[in-house]
């Protein structure tokens, strides 16, 4: 038994260190394994419960217990309640991949699901000529420049209006629209979001340095608008809970369960949700779904959205 007590308590220990995520950056990216710790812990819990260490075995649950507060709201929260009539929009935001080629197999996708705005980041220039030369009947806006390889790439049914703020790795990486789908009776503002990776404690500040650009344009905005994109962060993250906030947003996913979005190269039980869309009060969720990863690490994100203003 011993041999679940160590690794139990010790996955305890770590579950419970990356709560101070704020403060140490590497605390912060285990923050993004809480479903992994709920699972884990409540299984070697109980098997520890049933034998003769009682009381080591009822501690685990109850670090279990509290990471499972943090991730129920995401399976029992609401999206609110439909209102009848009310006009909707269907937005779409991917993760390419750098390195992907599956071009005929994304506009395919694109074709069948009919977003109302496409958000395709990490797009090259292929990406832009695929699409361009594609049938699909889009406003298409690079959000790239020249000197870039990569940037995102925005598909829009109706005339948008765009300002990017750049994809260097020290911008903003992120591209400001203003759209009015058909039947709304005004515009909604999206900021597609493509924050850098925290893969050291260097690009961790820049994350998160770009998490608080996307919180500041929002917390500018009136009415309806969203923050949508790879923020390469889970819902458990320190500034993903500060981008809520000062946003004055509400996380899609609530109601919707856990949807990793990252990586689709791994097996389910090790993926992370990292792909959002946050939305103001005045919008409401009816739907959520990830699609196929089509040669991308990711899984696309797709979200049906109604203008629904007032209480949700």
């Amino acid at each position: 038994m011993v041999l679940l007590v160590i690794p139990a308590v010790l996955i305890a220990v770590i579950s419970l260190a990356s709560f101070a995520g704020g403060w140490v950056w590497w605390l912060d990216v285990l923050a993004n394994f809480r479903a992994q710790y709920v699972a884990v812990l409540a299984v070697l819990g109980l098997v520890i419960l049933a034998s003769r260490w009682r009381r080591t075995g009822l501690a685990i649950l109850g670090v279990a217990l509290l990471n499972g507060v943090f991730v129920a709201p995401l399976f029992v929260g609401s999206p609110g309640e439909p209102v009848a009539g009310a006009p909707e929009m269907r937005v779409m935001s991917f993760n390419l991949l750098s390195t992907n080629e599956s071009y005929n197999e994304v506009i395919e996708y694109i074709e069948a699901t009919t977003p109302d705005i496409v958000l395709l980041h990490e797009s090259s220039r292929p990406w832009e000529v695929a699409m361009e030369s594609s049938d699909l009947d889009y406003e298409i806006v690079r959000g790239r420049s020249d000197n870039l390889i990569f940037g995102t790439l925005v598909l829009a049914r109706q005339t948008v209006d765009a300002t990017s703020f750049g994809f260097a790795e020290g911008d903003g990486r992120a591209i400001a629209l203003s759209y009015q789908p058909e039947g709304w009776p005004a515009p909604v503002k999206v900021l597609s979001s493509h924050p850098v990776a925290p893969t050291s404690g260097d690009r961790a500040a820049l994350r998160d340095a770009q998490l608080e650009f996307a919180a500041d344009w929002a917390s500018q905005q009136e009415g309806a608008y969203l923050v949508v994109g790879d923020l390469n962060a889970s819902p458990w993250s320190s500034p993903f809970a500060t981008l809520l906030g000062d946003g004055r947003m509400r996380n899609s996913q609530l109601g919707f369960g856990l949807q990793p979005s990252f990586s689709a190269d791994t097996i389910f039980l090790l993926r992370v949700p990292i792909d959002h869309l946050l939305h103001s009060q005045d919008l409401r969720v009816r739907d959520r779904r990830l699609g196929p990863a089509m040669g991308s690490d990711h899984f696309p994100l797709v979200v049906d959205l109604q203008y629904a203003p007032g209480p949700s």
